[in-house]
């Protein structure tokens, strides 16, 4: 009996749908307008849903954008960089 919930060609589905359905960019002005500290979050089920508590920490979310970063191989202000028209590189991959 199989009990995942989502098979793996649909685990990309709720990121495909949050960057695709023209709704999202208004859920995410409503969140704005409220001024709610953090993005929307679209569930599994590719709807508006409400964080856990701790989603709602600015520190918690910097930690992880910061460790993300990190795991990936960017320096700290990599999309400040690119924005800036700059190259970054991946610490990963590189020829020695």
């Amino acid at each position: 009996m199989n009990t995942c919930h989502l098979c793996w060609n649909a685990g990309a589905r709720s990121a495909l749908f949050a960057a695709t359905d023209p709704q999202v960019p208004e859920y995410c002005d409503m969140l704005k307008a409220d001024e709610w500290p953090v993005c929307a979050f679209i569930s599994q089920d590719c709807r508006p849903a409400n964080p856990s508590e701790e989603a709602h920490s600015v520190q918690t979310s910097y930690e992880v954008w910061e460790k993300t970063l990190e795991m990936i191989g960017l320096p700290s202000d990599a999309v400040e960089r690119l924005l800036d028209g700059e190259e970054v590189k991946c610490r990963y991959g590189q020829e020695q």
